[in-house]
């Protein structure tokens, strides 16, 4: 395929894309995802480090921990945080544990009702339980997954602290751990949250390139965080609401980034059918490519 037919391509999904979220509020399906995040991140993280545990040992995670807080930029504490998040999770009762598990999937449900709103689909009135459900395969996947950046914490963090090209190399490195992580997570919620007659093949080809774009932007809150900035002067010097506040935003921002690469990759699979003259996926307009609504026309 020449470069100019790829051009061509990728104006025509873009267009589609446009198209479908003009005169929608995508910052407000980011912002509703972020919600309900905010409610699940911290028992996710609980549930991944303990489960990570099992699978290794106590000192494995805290071992791995503990190298990643030393590698962080200091100036507002993520180290700190995320040794308290590993304590918390190692010395947590198994019983209060499996209380986390349901507001850990309660980011399912923000992310299917985020991707139901930008496929253009009726909620339905279970679209809060389906997503849940279509979110345990992440609970379950969740201490392997964690697996991968402690075990390479060593290696990669040593790189972060040594400075220079030893730097470069590190971010190289976790970038691509980071990748496979959220790609796994991604693929998984864009098949589980997919139209009906949308091919599964492509959405999971489409979110490891969303998860490319995610990876780089979490690296590029890291680079935030190295930014000697007082998050609390917008806060009357309260620390505490000024390190949640930028954590929210980023995660709002991150929001934003997967649900339109989600409108992305739905566009780029209902071009290429439509260029086809196959059906696509229901859309607001009707459940036919704009090929077929035209002829019928």
């Amino acid at each position: 395929m020449s470069a100019r037919e790829v051009a061509r391509r990728t104006g025509v999904v873009l267009r589609d894309a446009a198209r479908e979220l003009r005169g929608r509020d995508l910052s407000l399906w980011a912002a509703g995802v972020t919600f309900f995040s905010v409610l699940a991140v911290v028992p996710l993280a609980l549930v991944a480090l303990r489960g990570a545990a099992v699978l290794g040992s106590p000192e494995f995670v805290r071992h791995g921990v503990a190298r990643w807080a030393d590698a962080l930029p200091p100036g507002h504490g993520p180290g700190a945080a995320l040794e308290a998040l590993a304590t918390a999770a190692l010395g947590t009762p198994w019983t209060a544990l499996l209380v986390t598990l349901l507001p850990a999937t309660f980011y399912g449900e923000g992310l299917l009702r985020g991707l139901v709103q930008v496929a253009g689909q009726p909620a339905g009135a279970l679209v809060g339980w389906r997503g849940r459900l279509m979110f345990v395969p992440v609970l379950v996947l969740g201490p392997t997954l964690a697996i991968a950046p402690l075990a390479t914490a060593d290696t990669v963090a040593g790189h972060y602290t040594r400075g220079g090209w030893a730097t470069f190399w590190g971010i190289t490195l976790s970038f691509h751990i980071d990748w496979l992580i959220i790609a796994v997570v991604t693929a998984i919620v864009f098949a589980g949250g997919a139209p009906r007659g949308v091919r599964r093949g492509p959405l999971v080809v489409g979110a490891f390139a969303v998860a490319a774009v995610l990876a780089g932007f979490f690296h590029g809150f890291l680079l935030f965080l190295a930014i000697p900035l007082d998050w609390s002067v917008p806060f009357g010097g309260l620390a505490a609401v000024g390190a949640v506040s930028a954590l929210i935003l980023w995660l709002y921002l991150l929001h934003v980034l997967l649900l339109f690469g989600y409108r992305l990759t739905l566009s780029a699979e209902r071009t290429r059918l439509g260029a086809a003259g196959i059906d696509a996926e229901p859309s607001r307009g009707g459940t036919r490519s704009r090929q077929n609504d035209a002829s019928a026309e």
